[in-house]
């Protein structure tokens, strides 16, 4: 997946629930009591009910090609936060 990686952040779609890439974790980086685990590239992706699934990468590439996962691509760039300053109002706690 490594051309099409998926980075923090993204929304997915997995069956019926909705979750968004919280952690990309290269190979090697994850201290894993399974060696196997640490061999691959994972993502760990939380979902709107507040659990939490770490995925390989080779198994999240085929349920995006079985159409088990679809990916959201968001149709309009988000603006950066800093183009929205706060202003004396935002901060007087009312």
């Amino acid at each position: 997946m490594k051309k099409n990686a998926l980075k923090i952040g993204t929304l997915i779609r997995d069956h019926d629930r909705i979750g968004v890439v919280t952690k990309v974790i290269e190979v090697g980086e994850l201290d894993a009591k399974v060696p196997i685990i640490s061999w691959r590239a994972n993502y760990e992706i939380t979902y709107t009910d507040g659990t939490t699934l770490l995925v390989s990468c080779r198994a999240l590439d085929a349920m995006i090609d079985n159409g088990v996962v679809e990916i959201y691509h968001a149709t309009t760039p988000l603006l950066p936060p800093s183009l929205f300053p706060l202003g004396e109002d935002d901060n007087d706690g009312s």
